[in-house]
């Protein structure tokens, strides 16, 4: 399995390293900003290239290629990816908020044959999330808790005292949609609970600053038909990104060897 990565930050890096022992898997190449292809080299996997342009990430022949740079690079690198018939695995799944994007993404795959995968990041449950809403789902609410720190250069950092913060308080309560669009490297986990569930505009969204947590952790409330699905998951962060934790990079690798793998859970 040939994989091409967009983007070597934080999570980039990580799933480098985490499938850099995997025999089945070979990172072919990495895309990375203008001016900064030399600057990453001591840092790739073996035979790995740092590549500046989409194009040059596409000669590289990868079979899938993980986008790990944010909500821009999705709309900005998927399209060729996708149109090269080539599967794309989107970790800011809140990009996928925007309608038309969304639409334009599918449509692509769809002509190309190529697929769109989109990991659980860092929440659990969205299989069962998913099994719930074949069945009719009735309400679907997801909780972000994190520390106040996680939310600087957000927009709550305009309305709250993020450094003076003495208790738990809710920064944000809306729409999934509103939430993936005003919060776009917080709450991309919103989208992918909403794409899962009942939607973008159903799904209701509470982003919360608490000072007396040091880790990010994540709940989902499903109602249904068929029952209910409470889930919380607690989890420290990236090291570097506070913003997003650090099982992330791990879904991200579970998905690409799922796509390899002759038994897949």
């Amino acid at each position: 399995m040939r994989v091409g990565l967009i983007g070597f930050g934080a999570i980039g890096r990580s799933v480098a390293a985490i499938l850099s022992g995997d025999a089945a898997v070979d990172i072919a190449g990495v895309l990375v900003r203008p001016g900064r292809g030399a600057t990453v080299g001591p840092d790739l996997p073996p035979g790995c290239r740092a590549v500046e342009t989409i194009e040059d990430l596409l000669a590289l022949k990868p079979d899938v290629v993980a986008e790990c740079a944010g909500q821009p690079a999705v709309a900005e690198h998927g399209p060729a990816v996708l149109a090269a018939g080539i599967d794309l695995i989107v970790i800011a799944v809140g990009a996928l908020a925007d309608d038309d994007l969304r639409r334009s993404l599918v449509e692509t795959a769809e002509r190309a044959g190529s697929r769109i995968h989109l990991p659980a990041g860092a929440i659990a449950g969205i299989d069962g999330l998913s099994a719930l809403a074949i069945g009719g789902l009735d309400e679907v609410h997801y909780t972000s808790v994190k520390p106040p720190g996680a939310w600087r250069g957000t927009p709550a950092e305009a309305r709250f005292d993020l450094g003076g913060m003495t208790g738990r308080t809710v920064l944000f309560e809306g729409s999934a949609r509103d939430a993936t669009t005003d919060y776009p490297k917080n709450a991309n986990i919103a989208a992918i609970v909403a794409l899962a569930g009942i939607g973008l505009d159903r799904t209701r969204v509470a982003l919360v600053a608490d000072p007396s947590v040091t880790t990010n952790c994540g709940r989902i409330d499903a109602r249904g038909a068929l029952g209910t699905l409470t889930l919380e998951m607690d989890g420290r962060a990236e090291p570097g990104n506070d913003k997003t934790s650090a099982s992330t990079a791990y879904s991200v690798a579970r998905t690409i060897r799922n796509m390899s793998a002759t038994v897949v859970i």
